[in-house]
């Protein structure tokens, strides 16, 4: 669940913009991808920088605090494109990233987090997978969908707050940290290879 809004915010801002800057508003393809250029560019640097936040801060509010902007920004995003501007395009889609950014930080460490050492591969595997089918997948073709249908961006904004919701109610539902249950881990294994050592050595 707490996957769904960064999937959906990052389609947004790197590939419907596409779609929605030259068919609604007459901006050049070209013009478009410079601004999603920028703030992928911005991107290689803010990631690690929300990764390191979130370990220093607790994880949830980190990324909620983003989605909760993320969302915001979303709608706000399309009134300020509206008038064709490129420098305000630029700006919308770099601040979008950035949102998405302290999302997407903290998201590895916050999913992996979710799941006891044992199960811990498996269980991050599915759920990078399945919300990644419900989320960035189909987010596109529901933009495009909405605005079909309705020739209008606020559906789209309306949809984005729904997923926004999902998102917080997954962060709510998950689970801080356990170090011990790391270190007990890390103790068990040390037991193992110490037993094997010692009936190795009696052979």
């Amino acid at each position: 669940m707490s996957r769904v809004a960064p999937d959906v915010i990052y389609a947004l801002f790197t590939v419907f913009s596409i779609t929605y800057g030259t068919q609604k508003l007459g901006f050049e393809r070209s013009e478009v991808l410079t601004a999603i250029l920028v703030g992928s560019a911005c991107q290689l640097g803010l990631i690690p920088l929300a990764g390191a936040v979130s370990d220093r801060i607790n994880r949830r509010l980190v990324y909620g605090v983003a989605a909760v902007g993320g969302v915001a920004w979303s709608a706000i995003f399309f009134l300020v494109i509206g008038g064709g501007s490129l420098p305000l395009l630029i700006l919308g889609v770099v601040v979008g990233l950035a949102f998405h950014s302290f999302m997407y930080g903290p998201q590895a460490a916050f999913v992996t987090e979710q799941f006891s050492v044992r199960l811990r591969s498996t269980g991050s595997s599915l759920a990078y997978t399945i919300a990644g089918v419900f989320g960035g997948a189909m987010a596109p073709l529901i933009f495009v969908y909405l605005l079909d249908r309705t020739d209008s961006w606020v559906p789209i904004a309306g949809y984005i707050v729904i997923v926004g919701a999902v998102t917080l109610v997954g962060l709510a539902l998950g689970r801080n940290p356990d170090p011990t249950e790391d270190e007990h881990y890390v103790l068990l294994g040390q037991e193992r290879e110490k037993a094997t050592r010692a009936a190795e050595s009696e052979v």
